[in-house]
């Protein structure tokens, strides 16, 4: 390497017979910053999820009482049913709803397509009552219903407005498909338990198949946009 590229990475690039000064702390910055992001969003969006999965497995280890069939998951969030698991149960889904709500805004922030703007706005409306329910547990008595239904019953439609967007994009015809079809199951699942044609009393099945479907289809999602699959509805 001669003198004059030396002076070149030290000090700036020669533009004719100028020297043009450059401040490498602040491209090494701004390159890290940019790398970082994406990963730390990507991680949220994936870890976000699995808190709340962690601590409903710890909250039913527990309390011997639980029971899939006969009870509601947010029996394990009612503190007269024991303090040690509501407080893992409510706290769990709380930090699972900041955390998802983090990446949920962050996503939309780099959205320029509104249609799945739209999608991921009625996403974030669910993902408050989801803080909600760890906030008005079941003591709370009818609050916690009516905010139990804010959480579930909005997925659906989220899906469905997404995946009628992203119907535009042949790539993405495949999970335009699964979007649309995965909601039915939790449709069947709670049109069968209030028809009284399932052979349990319990909600926590219904809940949780709900739960677990959208847990999926948020990852997914993630993976799209982590692999720069959604490059054409972002802003560049």
């Amino acid at each position: 390497m001669n003198a004059f590229a030396v002076i070149c990475i030290r000090h700036g690039v020669f533009i004719g017979s100028t020297l043009i000064p450059v401040d490498h702390s602040a491209v090494v910055m701004s390159t890290a910053e940019g790398s970082k992001k994406p990963v730390t969003t990507f991680m949220v969006g994936f870890l976000g999820p699995l808190v709340a999965i962690v601590c409903i497995l710890i909250a039913i280890f527990i309390s011997p009482w639980f029971s899939w069939s006969d009870n509601a998951l947010s029996d394990l969030g009612n503190y007269n049913n024991g303090i040690a698991a509501a407080v893992v149960f409510n706290v769990g889904l709380i930090v699972t709803a900041v955390l998802m709500l983090y990446f949920t805004v962050t996503l939309l922030r780099a959205l320029k397509d509104w249609p799945t703007r739209i999608g991921l706005i009625i996403l974030v409306v669910s993902l408050g009552f989801l803080a909600s329910i760890g906030v008005l547990s079941e003591n709370f008595g009818s609050l916690h219903f009516y905010v139990s239904a804010g959480f579930f019953l909005p997925f659906p439609f989220a899906m469905w407005i997404i995946a009628i967007s992203w119907l535009r994009y042949r790539k993405l015809w495949w999970f335009c498909l699964v979007s649309f079809l995965l909601p039915f199951v939790s449709l069947y699942m709670w049109t069968s338990y209030f028809g009284g044609t399932l052979p349990w009393t319990g909600v926590a099945i219904p809940e949780i198949v709900t739960s677990v479907t959208a847990i999926g289809w948020i990852w997914v999602i993630n993976l799209l946009h982590k692999w720069g699959l959604l490059k054409q509805i972002t802003r560049q």
